[in-house]
């Protein structure tokens, strides 16, 4: 049994060049996919040996505009919003199949909050 569905998350845009942080909420594919390590693994290719993630079976990009911008800087910001997901191997195409633990998610300037299309 698998629990890999659209989780809510909260991301922070903080673009050097621009005055305000952006605080996006959005869906991203999280959980448990099940797997199995085999005991021959020694005698297969490295192929075989790829495990599943939850991943993205569905997903669509919104574009955000970020306050604060100088003219000379594009104030817009693409993000996914998972729809569907899955348990599969990870595409390194459109997902990051790396955990870096050392990454930050948070905001260095004053926020603005992004809802439904609205800048707050």
């Amino acid at each position: 049994m698998s629990f890999c569905t659209p989780t809510d998350y909260t991301m922070h845009i903080d673009r050097r060049e621009c005055a305000y942080c952006l605080t996006i909420n959005t869906t991203i594919c999280a959980g448990y996919c099940m797997t199995r390590d085999i005991n021959g693994k020694l005698f297969l290719p490295k192929y075989a040996l790829s495990q599943d993630v939850c991943t993205y079976r569905g997903f669509i990009y919104k574009t955000v505009e970020i306050p604060g911008c100088p003219h000379h800087i594009a104030p817009y910001f693409s993000y996914p919003v998972a729809v569907s997901c899955k348990c599969g191997k990870c595409n390194t195409d459109y997902s990051d199949c790396i955990h870096e633990a050392t990454k930050t998610n948070y905001c260095t300037k004053p926020q603005k909050s992004y809802l439904v299309g609205i800048s707050v």
